[in-house]
């Protein structure tokens, strides 16, 4: 049980640190010569991948309680 927790914990971690660096790696890019789909598509990226960190943890622990 306590395990499970501390890995949900670890993945919650290693979620946030991924979106804030894939944020940082997106708004250093030079956007100039993209077009407005390309700009939509790769900002949309960090909040994709952190509603997946989320719901990655939440079927884990669901898995816990089963």
């Amino acid at each position: 049980m306590v395990e499970s927790v501390i890995n949900a914990l670890v993945s919650g971690l290693l979620g946030t640190i991924s979106f804030v660096v894939i944020k940082q790696v997106v708004a250093a890019q030079s956007t100039a010569n993209w077009s407005t789909a390309e700009i939509a598509i790769v900002t949309i990226i960090p909040v994709v991948l952190a509603i997946l960190v989320v719901i990655g943890m939440f079927m884990g622990l669901s898995k816990l309680r089963a």
